[in-house]
């Protein structure tokens, strides 16, 4: 037995030796720059996934090795606008990683985003866009607008205007802004209320948390040295024990979606036999009614639908409700960006009844250059969504990189890559607008340059299928909200902004900081709102 023991460890440690010398010797990626130890294990970006700073840890490696480096051995980043194109176009050599797959839940639990599989990417991808048509956008801006004027009135306080010299109690914007898209979302997926933004308790309320929670628990997993092995293990056993002990929020929330599910199959059902037609054509009825064009059957059964619901009402409150929180960081923290924002909003429209979808909200070029300006500097996914080389090989920034590489370009380090945008730290929206005039001299070439880098909605066919119904929700909110209130900084309060107590990086009290969990984690910040004077 002694022997046996003794064999063992002696192959282990051999197999480490081993492997430490092809890693620094003879990896193809032996010549990239980086830290000794990642350079050996993926150990150090485990422990930064744990720490939620990953995407901290990947901008100083930046600053120290260049805008190319391995982060683990067999991982190479790049913080530069041409290797995010290289990267992510349609006609790049890659897939998404073994990063993907180690999210699902179960072999049911494949969605559109959580798949290493281009086939089965592509298939969902034809199948959703029809909840997402141009006709199901314009016709969600109501939707959106009945729940952002609740919030407004839920935000102020009675009595709270400026000329009373009263405001509301410091809201956590972080909090309000995950309920309001929370509800949107659910009434756009499933036609319901789900209330989570109304006062009183709730029990829905824990459902957006619920999120925070699963990603906090198993972002790590997808960065520890044994990822294939666990991606291996899934199939065979490692998913139910992952379910057994997931926390009980994980399990509340999978309960949720399948209850909702279950509940809208059964209304279809019953809609269809009684002849009568759609109430309101959600994109819950775009996915079930959705048809298979090789087989003409129905294309999700109730285990993707599952899937596919679960990724549109997290993915899609969660992302959106960073970006506003990062929009009302950055305005309640640079005056002038709020003045003229507040200026363009009131004087283009002359009631709050008029910022809907259309050509007087497409006109706000402010608003749309402020709301880039916080994907940029606030990203909802802070790192890369990285990609495996396929056979064959692939040129990154000329340089040629081979089959079976990880690569990725850290969507938080590149915008703030000074020789992209200069200013890289500075909020301003005008970079964002092309103008010839001599004080604000912006020609169109540069506007187009610094768009080139700019991807927080990803690139190529992994692009958000959803974005123009974000850009479309954030500026409805911020604009009606804008219109109706004044808003500022809570005196005393200045939750989410840099601070030197938190090391190199994350010193600037006018940048808003966040926890890596592959999505955005973030607090406040804390505003109060009174309601717009004559």
């Amino acid at each position: 037995m002694g022997l046996v023991i003794l064999a063992g460890a002696f192959a282990f440690v051999a197999y480490l030796v081993t492997t430490t010398i092809y890693n620094l010797y003879f990896h193809p990626l032996s010549k990239v720059p980086g830290p000794f130890l990642c350079r050996i294990s993926s150990l150090p970006q485990f422990y930064h996934a744990c720490k939620q700073d990953r995407h901290i840890w990947l901008w100083q490696l930046f600053q120290i090795y260049g805008s190319k480096v391995r982060a683990a051995p067999n991982l190479v980043l790049f913080n530069s606008a041409e290797a995010y194109n290289n990267i992510y176009s349609s006609r790049s050599n890659v897939k998404r990683s073994k990063f993907y797959d180690a999210w699902s839940r179960n072999e049911d639990d494949i969605n559109i985003l959580m798949t290493s599989s281009k086939e089965i990417h592509a298939r969902k991808r034809r199948l959703m866009n029809s909840a997402f048509s141009e006709k199901s956008v314009t016709a969600s801006g109501a939707f959106i607008a009945k729940h952002v004027d609740r919030w407004n009135e839920l935000l102020l306080h009675e009595g709270a205007t400026k000329e009373s010299g009263q405001w509301s109690p410091a809201r956590d914007i972080a909090t309000w802004a995950n309920h309001l898209v929370f509800d949107i979302l659910g009434d756009l997926c499933f036609g319901a209320d789900f209330r989570t933004k109304e006062p009183g308790p709730n029990k829905l309320k824990k459902i957006p948390d619920a999120f925070d929670i699963f990603v906090t628990f198993t972002y790590p997993i997808t960065k520890t040295p044994m990822l294939e092995w666990l991606v291996w293990l899934k199939p065979r056993g490692l998913s139910k024990l992952i379910e057994t002990f997931a926390p009980q929020e994980i399990k509340d929330h999978y309960a949720f979606i399948e209850d909702m599910v279950t509940e809208r199959l059964k209304a279809e059902k019953q809609r269809e036999a009684e002849g009568r037609a759609p109430e309101r054509e959600d994109m819950l009825h775009f996915l079930i009614a959705a048809k298979d064009p090789e087989t003409g059957k129905t294309a999700f059964g109730f285990k993707e639908l599952v899937a596919e619901a679960n990724l549109l009402v997290l993915a899609g409150s969660d992302t959106t409700a960073t970006t506003l929180s990062g929009i009302f960081f950055y305005l309640v923290h640079e005056e002038r960006v709020y003045k003229k924002l507040l200026s363009e909003i009131r004087e283009t429209f002359s009631s709050p009844d008029e910022i809907m979808h259309g050509s007087k909200l497409s006109s706000c070029t402010y608003l749309r250059a402020c709301i880039y300006e916080t994907l940029r500097l606030a990203p909802a996914a802070p790192c890369e969504m990285p990609r495996e080389v396929l056979e064959g090989g692939m040129k990154i920034e000329g340089e040629f990189y081979a089959p079976g590489v990880e690569v990725g370009t850290p969507h938080w380090s590149l915008g703030r890559n000074e020789l992209q945008y200069g200013d890289a730290t500075t909020f301003r929206p005008e970079r964002w607008i092309p103008s010839e005039e001599i004080e604000t001299l912006n020609p169109k070439e540069e506007v187009s340059r610094i768009k080139r880098g700019l991807h927080t909605f990803s690139n190529g066919p992994g692009d958000c299928i959803g974005q123009k119904l974000a850009m479309l929700e954030m500026s409805i909110v911020v604009a009606r909200t804008l219109w109706r209130m004044d808003v500022r900084l809570a005196p005393g309060h200045d939750v989410g902004a840099g601070d030197n107590k938190l090391g190199w990086g994350c010193r600037n009290p006018r940048e808003y900081m966040l926890r890596d969990a592959y999505i955005a984690l973030r607090e406040g910040p804390m505003v109060q709102f009174a309601a717009r004077g004559p």
